[in-house]
């Protein structure tokens, strides 16, 4: 795959009027108090056959306003996309809020506008089965009015795909470390994979960034304690493009991204605020997959994508409040790549595109090209997982040969949810795709697969 995107600078957008937040859940005031507390239902006369476990939240007033017309709003599978106008708005914070009742979000809308502004929700912060109560906010002085609402529910989820994975027997593997292949054909198209899963409370999972690119089978040699490597992150000339935490110290950063890398595509001018997949473990060895972003020389981890979407608004920098607050999370060992492919077992790419057209894709909110991310990009995959035990799998699969012409990203995610991971993130792929299980090199091995990289994630003794 080609990695010239990473050649970019970070923009420098004017922050959000309004920082996003989750406003606690049945919290009507202002965000700095503590939820409303649900008073105690007098006795009844007569009583009942099974006592409420589950009291109601009070019911919350929106104030309307005709400063702002929510013009559109549907759902696919991977989220709800609403269109608004803001009229006479000046000075006013503005985004979208959301709740299913009983839980309550909200995210400040794009820095640049237009009179007509895009924004989106990722699926990341929905769930299939509720209905969802849309409506735009404008707030000043602190005081807050709503646009009407618009109910939607997501479309059904895509279905796992289910294949025959034969455990293989290698003497080199412990007992905390289980490998497995299939040869089970995907879509009606030939496939070769595998993928190694381990119980971190019995192995460490560490990442390695080289001062120059090297194979996987001299990373592999250089640390005797290696038992399972994949390749990593993405790279340009031969360096390190995104973020990265070995042994407790971060290096790297989230830079923003071209709309394209097409020098002749409109969109190849346009930079855009990202922030990125990324998978790591803590010092307690507890795995976690989120998005990282960057921003004056500093980075943080959210539990939610800034959901910026090629050709529409644009975002302003990440920060403390955008586009979520930071997760209270300190990884010791983690690499960004992306995109999310799972987050709570939930799939989140899909190939629908906006009304702009060819590659404009609805859900590619971390902006990944055009040779990752598309139902045409079929190739060799890497990704890592963590399953609900919080097992760790690092998958990869043959590609782009006619023993296993690959996956796209759709496939992928649906193969990693097949094999039971609730979280997972796609790692490099194409030519720097490969494993290594003790001295042997699993997959395919043509003169492309001994291409070197410049980052890897193993699993190693303790």
């Amino acid at each position: 795959m080609r990695f010239k995107y990473f050649v970019i600078c970070l923009m420098g957008l004017a922050a959000c009027s309004q920082p996003p937040r989750e406003i606690p859940q049945w919290n009507m005031g202002d965000p700095s108090e503590e939820p409303a507390q649900t008073p105690s239902a007098e006795p009844s006369a007569e009583p009942s056959a099974e006592p409420s476990q589950n009291p109601q939240p009070p019911q919350r007033e929106y104030p309307e306003t005709d400063r702002v017309t929510l013009t559109g709003c549907t759902a696919d599978d991977c989220g709800i996309s609403a269109v608004y106008t803001l009229d006479d708005a000046a000075g006013y914070a503005y985004g979208l809020y959301w709740t299913n009742g009983s839980q309550e979000y909200r995210q400040a809308g794009p820095a640049e506008k237009d009179g007509r502004v895009f924004q989106l929700i990722p699926a990341a912060l929905l769930n299939h089965d509720d209905t969802w109560s849309v409506r735009v906010y404008l707030s000043k002085d602190g005081e807050e009015v709503f646009s009407p609402a618009r109910e939607v529910t997501l479309l059904p989820a895509p279905e796992p795909i289910q294949l025959e994975w034969k455990r293989l027997t290698k003497g080199v593997l412990p007992e905390a470390i289980q490998l497995y292949e299939t040869t089970s054909p995907v879509n009606g198209r030939n496939f070769h994979a595998w993928y190694a899963v381990a119980d971190l409370s019995a192995v460490d999972v560490k990442v390695n960034v080289p001062t120059e690119a090297q194979t996987i089978e001299d990373q592999a040699a250089a640390n005797k304690k290696c038992i399972v490597l994949i390749n990593g992150g993405y790279f340009y000339n031969g360096r390190h493009t995104g973020l990265a935490v070995v042994d407790g110290r971060q290096t790297g950063s989230v830079p923003s991204v071209r709309g394209s890398l097409r020098s002749g595509d409109p969109e190849y001018n346009e930079m855009y605020t990202v922030t990125r997949g990324l998978f790591g473990v803590d010092a307690a060895g507890k795995p976690a997959v989120c998005w990282a972003g960057s921003a004056n020389s500093q980075s943080w981890y959210y539990d939610r994508p800034l959901p910026s979407v090629r050709g529409e608004n644009k975002y302003g920098p990440v920060s403390t409040v955008s586009p979520d607050v930071p997760l209270n999370w300190t990884p010791v060992q983690a690499l960004s790549a992306g995109p999310v492919l799972l987050k709570n077992g939930q799939i989140l790419v899909n190939f629908n595109e906006t009304d702009k057209g060819t590659e404009y894709y609805l859900n590619n909110v971390e902006i990944m090209p055009y040779d990752i991310y598309g139902p045409g990009s079929i190739c060799d995959r890497t990704a890592v997982g963590c399953l609900d035990d919080g097992r760790v799998v690092f998958f990869i699969c043959d590609g782009r040969i006619s023993d296993s012409p690959g996956l796209n990203l759709q496939e992928l995610a649906s193969v990693l949810l097949g094999i039971g991971c609730t979280d997972a993130v796609n790692f490099d792929g194409g030519g720097s795709t490969g494993m290594m299980v003790g001295t042997l090199h699993i997959g395919d091995q043509t003169a492309e697969k001994s291409r070197k990289v410049v980052s890897t994630i193993g699993f190693y003794r303790k």
